[in-house]
């Protein structure tokens, strides 16, 4: 169920990312390991946005599709920067992926945001 992706896959990988934001700079990745965590948080997005593009998950909603789709392209870009440990980009790979869940929770589940 939705609920249980987000909770157990979404949410945690989201908060590896989130930190790079740019309001708090200290909390960007600085060693091997914490770039390697946001690798493997990117990774899991990516792979929950596989899922969630699936029919079952999508019912060819349009909206719906649009904003896996951001959350797809924020996850890629957020494994790109982990890749090339570019505080910078993952910055604005976490500001995308923010726009996408702020989306998605604004249409599918006002009452989360």
């Amino acid at each position: 169920a939705l609920p249980d992706l987000m909770e157990l896959v979404i949410e945690p990988a989201a908060g590896v990312l989130g930190p790079a934001f740019p309001r708090d700079p200290q909390r960007q990745p600085r060693t091997a390991e914490a770039w390697q965590a946001v690798a493997v948080a990117a990774a899991e997005l990516d792979r929950a946005a596989g899922v969630l593009e699936q029919p079952g998950w999508s019912l060819g909603r349009a909206e719906w599709l649009r904003a896996v789709g951001e959350l797809r392209e924020g996850s890629r870009a957020g494994g790109e920067a982990a890749r090339l440990r570019d505080a910078g980009r993952l910055a604005s790979a976490a500001q995308r992926l923010q726009v996408a869940c702020d989306g998605c929770h604004a249409h599918y589940a006002p009452t989360l945001r």
